[in-house]
């Protein structure tokens, strides 16, 4: 029976109760109607409640979610620029190291090896900066499944949510 045809019903029962007083079990049943209703109307508020507190949770949980993302791609990009750059600078090296064996004045070698040098530190910052970016990277990727993992237990709770809602509905009917 509907919500509305139980008012419905329930109201015309209680009219033809009050203008009949010795009806003392019709007015028991309209009661115990009125009490179901009741239960079931602060049912429907607290399960309503609790789906819209999953709702604003997953809301959130996917703008965490969607954060996450944005700096798992930037750790990436950053990592990936480095690693770029390092191999770049590695081919200059190796242009280096032969310009300096190819050349015969002292002096342009001397400065080529002053260059090869500051190259090799830079190299060197570079590959350490590289292994900063690439645990940056893994960090952001760890926190990036993390926030999935709480993502897929909300979406969980809500099929819960929804399950228990139908077989609510199947069961009233």
């Amino acid at each position: 029976m509907s919500g509305m045809t139980r008012y419905l019903l329930l109201f015309a029962l209680a009219s033809a109760v009050f203008g009949q007083s010795s009806e003392a079990p019709l007015t028991q049943t309209l009661i115990n109607e009125i009490h179901a209703l009741r239960q079931d109307i602060e049912a429907i508020t607290v399960t309503s409640q609790r789906v819209q507190i999953a709702l604003y949770r997953l809301q959130s949980q996917t703008a965490l979610l969607a954060a996450a993302q944005q700096r798992l791609d930037a750790a990436r990009n950053r990592a990936r620029d480095t690693q770029s750059n390092r191999a770049e600078m590695a081919t200059r090296l190796q242009i280096f190291e032969e310009n300096v064996n190819n050349t015969q004045d002292p002096s342009q070698k001397k400065a080529l090896e002053q260059e090869l040098h500051q190259g090799k530190q830079r190299l060197e910052q570079l590959t350490a900066e590289e292994g900063q970016r690439r645990t940056a990277e893994a960090e952001a990727e760890s926190q990036y499944r993390a926030e999935q993992a709480r993502l897929a237990e909300l979406q969980s709770l809500l099929d819960r949510l929804d399950k228990a809602l139908d077989e609510l509905a199947r069961a009233k009917h």
